[in-house]
């Protein structure tokens, strides 16, 4: 059941394809998130729920040390053809690794935790993966800009993200320094104040939920998104 389980997990979202657009907004996330992080070479990276691998691309090319947990086989396949380290699991829990990492990612996934306890855990987890002065980094929805949205496409949506709390999970978690900004897939500070409360505004989400097969609104629920509000936030493990 639990290799099933594996091979099924997200396997939609394996087989959708990104327009070039799509793919140019991930990438552009990535590259804020890599810079945000300050990875530097001859540091180790583990990317928990890495997708279809933009962030893995991004390491693998600068001569990082990347590790990914990721539960779809076809997702996983294609990361270790890039030459990723891939361990097949579904977290919670982090399985044993064996190692320690100078950077933990978690793009997208926080908000995927069933549980505040669950996140609670998995974060104390990633704490005690962490070498001293590692980070634990996350990119997550911010709930005060996406509202009903947060739940409208994604069915393993659970743990509401918003600053303030995931501050508070790290603080939790015993991570020290924390920094923190919004952003979205394209802009940062008042700008991304200003195109993601916009977007929120913007009504394609909720027709397309009334209008589910139809394609238009759908594509234009596709190019809100992207625009709508984030987090960036790491904690430092004391050195």
């Amino acid at each position: 059941m639990k290799e099933l389980e594996n091979n099924t997990f997200y396997d939609h979202f394996s087989k959708s394809k990104p327009t070039e657009f799509g793919n140019w907004l991930v990438n552009q996330t990535c590259q804020q998130i890599f810079e945000f992080a300050q990875i530097q070479q001859g540091k180790s990276v583990l990317e928990i729920g890495p997708g279809r691998g933009a962030f893995a691309d991004l390491c693998i090319g600068r001569d990082i040390e990347y590790w990914a947990i990721e539960p779809n086989e076809k997702m996983a396949e294609a990361l270790e053809k890039r030459r990723a380290n891939v361990i097949r699991n579904i977290v919670p829990p982090i399985p044993d690794m064996g190692r320690r990492f100078d950077v933990v990612v978690m793009n997208n996934v926080l908000e995927h935790m069933d549980t505040m306890t669950s996140a609670l855990t998995v974060s104390k987890q990633i704490y005690e993966l962490l070498n001293p002065g590692g980070r634990f980094v996350i990119y997550s929805p911010d709930y005060v800009n996406f509202r009903y949205l947060f739940f409208l496409n994604d069915f393993s949506h659970n743990y509401i993200t918003t600053r303030k709390r995931v501050e508070g999970l790290l603080m939790s978690a015993g991570f020290d320094t924390i920094c923190a900004r919004y952003q979205n897939a394209r802009f940062r500070g008042c700008m991304c104040l200003l195109t993601s409360g916009l977007a929120a505004w913007l009504p394609f989400g909720y027709l397309s939920a009334l209008f589910p097969e139809n394609k238009l609104l759908s594509k234009l629920y596709r190019f809100q998104s992207p625009f709508l509000r984030r987090i960036l936030i790491f904690g430092e493990k004391q050195g």
